[in-house]
């Protein structure tokens, strides 16, 4: 899956897709691969395990979008949420509307 879009901080036009065979989501800028954000998947639940972000990439929205267009994909298809990862915990606690994704 793959979703496009002006972030929060209006600077990035991330787009966004799922290597599951990978397991990771990948996000590019301008075309180009720009973080992951890696997972394991277990039955009903999706294990965040790390996010990164490439420097010249950071300040620019592209963690959050990744973020956010994973935990959109987890929610549509109804899995819980662990989050291993810190920046993927540190995102769900500064967004409450994801908080019910977790256990």
């Amino acid at each position: 899956m793959t979703s496009q879009g002006t972030e929060e901080s209006g600077t990035s036009d991330v787009s966004v897709t799922n290597d599951e065979a990978g397991q990771q989501y990948t996000a590019s800028l301008d075309g180009e691969s720009v973080g992951t954000a890696a997972y394991e998947r277990s039955g009903d639940s999706i294990v965040f395990t790390h996010t990164v972000v490439e420097p010249a990439a950071e300040g620019r929205g592209v963690g959050s979008a990744l973020v956010r267009h994973a935990l959109d994909e987890a929610r549509e298809q109804q899995l819980t949420v662990v989050p291993k990862c810190q920046f993927v915990a540190a995102y769900i606690e500064r967004h409450p509307e994801y908080q019910d994704l977790t256990n």
